[in-house]
């Protein structure tokens, strides 16, 4: 818009200067005709033959008034088209002492162009003749077809500058959207999306220097959180590892502690219950053999039974706190399951159950004592039995992993409580009325199969039912 205007303004310079230069010329060549139109030399001037001849200027001098006056400056004639009003009375008489030639430019300025004062040029010129002074030619011209040449010029200019200034805000706004607003927009999506913990965002290092620079502060920023996170996860995960850990070697210690003190209970009691246990049932057999009474006989089978039964518990003391004797074999725990079952069924234990048999036909092998395995096949077996009632179902499966194999007894009982379950293998607890179970069979289970190097792991719901599984180490031929 400068170069526009500094444009128009060299232009009006360049368009004024032409102009006045025309426009002197004219008047002059106007002046010599009025100074031969006297009718003899040296005398006054003609005013009908300079009226004629003012008449007869052609329109492209574009004048707009004139005045002529004698030597003494009196009006001779004029012609006034627009009512203007001519120089002054003070002005003509300075023509006429120094007799050089009066011209005033009247131009609005550019600031001014489209304002409503004319554009005009304003002439006093002296007549001589032969250095006589005869008068004086006072003309106007107009000077509005260089206003509206300029007009059209400053139009164009104005066009341009829209058009060029269109263009300049449409690429400005362009690249504003591409290297600030967009970049911007996409920060901050980006940080909404870390915020909401996607770690996988990335800004693209794209656009100026700034922008770009601080894309890859961001990308760096969210590569150390990532890191920052993985590692905190690493170290939760630890120490969540080292807490299982210690709380496995904590309910390992316990139970330490209460096998040790089962196994000196047990000791204790072989010692000093043993043998008087053993005389004692001698000597009710013997008297069992020697009385006829029924009562007696009652009363000696009564005691028989609980005396049996003392030393069956001393028995299964031993049982849980003698250490593993047998030799481990190679067997398929699937057949020794299946002779576990078939075991109990012939004593009647399943008369009223369904047993659904959905085992593989064979399993991998696995090492462990034989006898131990149907140890804990028949006691799992005999506890699913407790938990169902006459309608119950109890479902045997089992898998072979890539490392492991895995058999699952499962029935639709009454269930455990959450607080039952955390003391299931625990020495003496049990959830049966006295006198009917020591608490010993689970925790015997559980023992044999840590020997084996495996796991016994269960799972209940209160009044859905149970589910005892078995994984043990396969054996790799």
């Amino acid at each position: 818009m400068l170069g526009g205007v500094l444009m128009l303004r060299l232009t009006e310079q360049s368009l004024l200067e032409q102009k006045i230069s025309q426009l002197t010329a004219s008047t002059e060549t106007i002046a010599l005709a009025l100074t031969s139109t006297s009718a003899n030399p040296g005398s006054r001037i003609d005013s009908d033959a300079a009226l004629q001849l003012l008449k007869r200027l052609p329109e492209k001098f574009n004048y707009e008034s004139w005045w002529l006056y004698d030597a003494d400056l009196n009006l001779l004639a004029s012609f006034n088209l627009s009512s203007v009003t001519p120089f002054s009375a003070a002005r003509l008489q300075q023509v006429r002492l120094s007799g050089q030639s009066l011209a005033a430019t009247d131009f609005p300025s550019l600031l001014q162009i489209l304002g409503t004062d004319a554009a005009n040029a304003h002439f006093a010129w002296p007549l001589f003749e032969n250095s006589r002074f005869l008068g004086i030619l006072e003309i106007r011209y107009s000077l509005e077809d260089v206003r509206y040449r300029l007009l059209l010029s400053q139009r164009m200019v104005l066009l341009y500058v829209l058009l060029y200034g269109g263009v300049l805000v449409l690429i400005g706004y362009y690249l504003l959207q591409r290297n600030l607003i967009r970049p911007a927009r996409n920060l901050l999506e980006a940080t909404e999306n870390v915020g909401r913990g996607e770690l996988e965002t990335r800004l693209p290092v794209a656009g100026p220097t700034e922008i770009s620079r601080l894309a890859e502060a961001f990308n760096q920023m969210v590569v150390a959180l990532k890191a920052s996170r993985l590692e905190t996860q690493a170290h939760i995960e630890t120490l969540e590892q080292t807490n299982r850990q210690l709380q496995q070697t904590r309910n390992e210690l316990i139970r330490s502690e209460k096998l040790a003190s089962v196994g000196q209970l047990a000791a204790g009691l072989a010692h000093e219950l043993g043998n008087p246990l053993a005389a004692l049932i001698g000597y009710l057999e013997f008297l069992k053999s020697r009385v006829t009474s029924a009562d007696e006989l009652d009363v000696l089978e009564r005691s028989l039974t609980e005396t049996r039964r003392i030393d069956y518990l001393v028995r299964e003391l031993l049982d849980y706190s003698r250490p593993a004797e047998d030799l481990p074999e190679i067997l398929d725990p699937a057949a020794e399951l299946r002779k576990s079952s078939e075991l109990l069924k012939n004593q009647g234990t399943f008369s009223s159950l369904v047993l659904a048999d959905r085992l593989p036909p064979t399993l991998a092998d696995v090492r462990i004592s034989q006898h131990k395995i149907q140890q804990v096949f028949v006691n799992l077996l005999l506890n699913a039995i407790h938990a169902c009632d006459s309608s119950g179902t109890i479902a045997l499966t089992g898998g072979t992993g890539e490392e492991s194999v895995w058999i699952e007894i499962t029935d639709n009982g009454c269930g455990m409580k959450p607080e039952t379950l955390e003391r299931i293998f625990d020495p003496f607890f049990t959830t049966k009325e006295p006198g009917q179970g020591t608490g010993l069979g689970l925790a015997i289970c559980h023992r044999i199969v840590e020997e084996a190097g495996g796991q016994l792991e269960v799972n209940s719901a209160l009044g859905v039912g149970s589910s005892f599984k078995l994984i043990l180490p396969r054996v790799l031929h």
